[in-house]
């Protein structure tokens, strides 16, 4: 990347980043953001539970929802149903927050809060409409659970401990909670426990299954402190971006690349939006280009060819991720291939699930070629958990050295279908264990 591509890019990416935080807090209409790169396990977040004064936390929606997706990763943080944490936290962790899904700060402020101070949690109800419930959303009860964005939480555990409104862990819960909760946050299943004196929460009744907490009656902050962020050193800011060079680019950086992107990492930009600006730059674009026409279609790319495909790239008609489909679904593909729908669909079975497609298999999908097309059909291959898995696997192989851990495999997966290919790279290249092997293997 040139020194005029560096920063014509790194000027339209921060300003996307600016437009999802509004979208998040509710400010803007909805717009998609860089990805986040998610770790496979938490740092270490059990401490005793105990009030504190003034925690410390971050007031930036997608930090908080990463150390949600890290917890999660690590088995610390759990919704049920599980479409919560995939399509309220996740993407919001990777800068893509879905529309009409968006969480008030305080909400994520106080789940953080929560896990940080019990270990674990668990939730069952955020923003219903986001997950397709309009349960009481409507007269006469108006639930607090269906405003955007999101005001309430319905919390079933913290620190492995159940919740019924009314058990110690519940009470240790409120008081926690009571420390820095603004005046007027209101609290449901006072009916299930005793006399409960609490300075800042208003009881409601409400059943004893679960702990309600909301902030419908204010727009106060919450009583916390800012999370002090300490910024990397310069030097190992370098380290990072010459990994980033050599694993995306296949080049060594310059004096001046490292200088000028570890500047950045250095006075405090994310580095997630870092690799997503060489997930997205035409250097790299080009390189995918490249490696399609060899895997796909065995042979060199042409100069035209790859101009074309990266225009449509460049015009956003198609993501980095779509040249593999695009190739498989082509005239060319199919006519290597017997060219006939039988050969096509045997063809992907061995290329893509390294096994042979039997007879019924052939039919079948022959007969939804013939129904719904060539693109189709390989979009179901490409989106499926056995392909998705592998890519993620040879994804940790190549940028973490190892292959994944259960968990880390698991959420990946998940997320790749809302972020893609490329979300997975910028994720796993902006993660703390990469860093960490940069600075090792670049310093």
């Amino acid at each position: 990347m040139s020194d005029v591509q560096r920063r014509r890019g790194w000027a339209s990416i921060t300003a996307a980043m600016v437009v999802v935080g509004a979208v998040v807090l509710g400010v803007a209409p909805a717009a998609a953001g860089a990805p986040a790169g998610v770790p496979d396990a938490a740092a270490a977040l059990m401490v005793a539970p105990t009030a504190v004064t003034q925690p410390a936390v971050s007031s930036n929606p997608i930090e908080l929802a990463q150390t949600l997706v890290q917890a999660n990763s690590a088995g610390k943080f759990r919704t049920n149903p599980t479409l919560i944490f995939q399509r309220e936290i996740a993407p919001l962790a990777n800068g893509q927050a879905q529309a009409g899904c968006a969480l008030d700060v305080r909400i994520l402020q106080v789940l953080v809060l929560t896990l940080q101070n019990f270990g674990s949690l668990t939730v069952s109800d955020l923003q219903r409409p986001c997950i397709g419930s309009n349960l009481n959303c409507g007269p006469p009860t108006y639930s607090v659970h269906c405003l955007n964005p999101g005001e309430a939480i319905d919390f079933t555990s913290v620190g492995g401990d159940g919740l019924n409104g009314g058990n110690g862990a519940t009470i240790d819960l409120l008081r926690f909670l009571d420390t820095f909760v603004p005046r007027g946050t209101n609290a449901g299943q006072v009916n299930c426990r005793g006399n409960l004196p609490l300075a800042n929460i208003s009881q409601f009744s409400d059943s004893c299954n679960h702990q309600h907490v909301d902030f419908r009656n204010t727009n106060a902050p919450l009583n916390v402190r800012p999370a002090t962020a300490v910024l990397p050193s310069l030097s190992a800011s370098g380290a990072y971006v010459a990994a980033l060079y050599q694993d995306y680019l296949n080049r060594t950086a310059s004096g001046d690349d490292r200088q000028w992107w570890g500047g950045q990492l250095a006075t405090g930009s994310p580095r997630n939006v870092v690799s997503d600006a060489f997930v997205n730059s035409d250097e790299y674009r080009l390189i995918r280009i490249d490696a399609a026409y060899r895997t796909v279609l065995g042979r060199s790319s042409e100069p035209g060819g790859r101009a074309h495909w990266l225009t449509l790239m460049q015009a956003g008609t198609i993501t980095t991720d779509d040249i593999e489909t695009q190739f498989y679904a082509s005239d060319e593909y199919y006519a290597a291939h017997t060219r006939t729908d039988r050969g096509f669909v045997a063809s992907l079975y061995v290329t893509l699930l390294h096994r042979n497609a039997s007879s019924a298999d052939r039919d079948f999908w022959s007969a939804l070629v013939q129904q719904n097309g060539r693109q189709w059909v390989i979009d179901q291959f490409w989106d499926s958990t056995e392909t998705i898995s592998e890519r993620v696997s040879l994804m940790y192989q190549r940028y973490l050295g190892r292959v994944p851990d259960p968990g880390g495999l698991a959420s990946w997966v998940g997320l790749a279908l809302k972020i893609g290919d490329s979300g997975l790279r910028s994720g796993l290249t902006s993660s703390d264990e990469y860093y960490a092997r940069a600075v090792a293997a670049y310093s």
